[in-house]
């Protein structure tokens, strides 16, 4: 028998008692800020679009009112609460935050994962259990639905989690399937970290007078976060990497680059330096990236070098340092990158590699996300901050050596 006499400040938000409880047997005294303004309007079933920078409590705050307005119905005829991740990583870590929240509440609620290239029959048959929640990436969830295995006209809540991911390319064709065939009365949310305009344009067709909560600069990445950026030229970074690597020894550092090849040639890298390093690439096999992410987690592992695609949405605590081997593509990549850190209010390093382009295109972003990048050099094996101008005069002989490099090469 639970004990709700206890008073939290998650009592007030409207929570059913058995989630206060939860909240307290996890350790958690006072919502996050994205959670005390998400947590009242979910449980209205509003629509909603979550922006708030990555480790703010986005998931719990639409975990906690999804579980607190379906555990007394009945998940006969199909279960209530979809979530939709774009990684297989992504659905592991939500699923268990799901069943963390159910069992400290003291509820017997099924979650099932649905997982691309997981055999198909153990999934059906976890499905004929009748879960309450399910989680699952886009092209398989899509599979088991067309086969009649999965219904969605019942669902009571329909989250996408890392929605500006999930509208791309490679997975818009299965969500807008999902989103066409889901209950009409099913409460939306999508959560991100970023949300662009085009995310909304697409969403606002199966969204009913959406709220927006934009908590974008709530200050994660100015407050628990230092931002430092190096120039570097393009084909100097990896024996940069070296020498940084000698330099700072972290505690537990991702690697960002742009390829998979360049990522493989990064891992080379540090293995020939002495650090414990492995890969994680989208293209791998799913047992390959679990057992890499397990033994980064559990310290075994100094480094995990990777894609954005191969580490979006990964939740790995105490990640000390992240490294960028360059700018990415999509400026706002940035921001899901440096935030693998600095969470849960403790302090990390975000450290870019930069030549004088992609120097000007993170300093806008900077601007706009409201925090300040470091100008650092590596002077005698020590990492330095020259003065401002110092930095900005030996990044114009850098392009202006790179310049004459190009041209003896022509």
């Amino acid at each position: 028998m639970c004990n709700y006499s206890g008073m939290s400040d998650f009592s007030l938000l409207n929570l059913d008692k058995p989630i206060v409880a939860a909240f307290e047997r996890l350790g958690f005294s006072t919502p996050t800020q994205i959670q005390r303004l998400a947590m009242p309007k979910a449980l209205k079933k509003r629509d909603l679009y979550l922006q708030s920078e990555t480790g703010t409590g986005k998931t719990l705050a639409y975990l906690a009112p999804s579980v607190s307005t379906i555990y007394s119905l009945d998940p006969s005829r199909g279960p209530l609460l979809l979530i939709l991740c774009p990684t297989q990583e992504l659905c592991v870590q939500v699923a268990h935050q799901a069943e963390l929240l159910t069992e400290a509440a003291g509820l017997k609620l099924g979650v099932v994962s649905l997982l691309g290239g997981s055999p198909l029959s153990r999934q059906e048959s976890a499905l004929k259990k009748k879960p309450h929640i399910v989680v699952g990436t886009p092209g398989r969830t899509a599979d088991l639905g067309r086969a009649g295995l999965l219904r969605l006209d019942r669902l009571e809540f329909l989250v996408l989690d890392e929605g500006d991911r999930l509208f791309s390319g490679e997975y818009r064709e299965h969500v807008l399937w999902i989103l066409e065939r889901s209950s009409s009365k099913a409460c939306k949310i999508l959560a991100s970290a970023t949300i662009s305009t085009s995310t909304k344009r697409l969403a606002s067709g199966f969204m009913k007078d959406p709220v927006s909560i934009d908590l974008k600069d709530e200050g994660v990445l100015s407050r628990d976060i230092e931002h430092w950026v190096f120039y570097v030229e393009h084909r100097k970074r990896l024996d940069f990497l070296r020498k940084l690597h000698r330099a700072l020894n972290p505690e537990k550092c991702l690697v960002f680059a742009g390829s998979g090849e360049r990522v493989r040639r990064a891992e080379e890298i540090l293995k020939t330096s002495g650090a414990s390093v492995e890969s994680l690439l989208a293209r791998e096999e799913k047992e390959q990236r679990r057992v890499a992410i397990e033994r980064f987690q559990q310290g075994s592992l100094r480094y995990l070098a990777t894609t954005d695609l191969g580490a979006r949405g990964l939740d790995i605590p105490g990640i000390s340092h992240v490294i960028s081997l360059d700018f990415p593509e999509e400026s706002t990549w940035y921001v899901h990158r440096a935030g693998r850190t600095g969470r849960a209010g403790k302090p990390g390093i975000s450290i870019l590699l930069a030549d004088a382009f992609e120097l000007r295109r993170a300093s806008k972003l900077a601007v706009d996300r409201g925090f300040v990048f470091r100008t650092k050099s590596l002077e005698a094996g020590q990492v330095v901050e020259p003065p401002v101008e110092e930095f900005f005069e030996r990044v114009e002989k850098g392009e202006e050596e790179k310049q004459a490099y190009r041209k003896s090469r022509s």
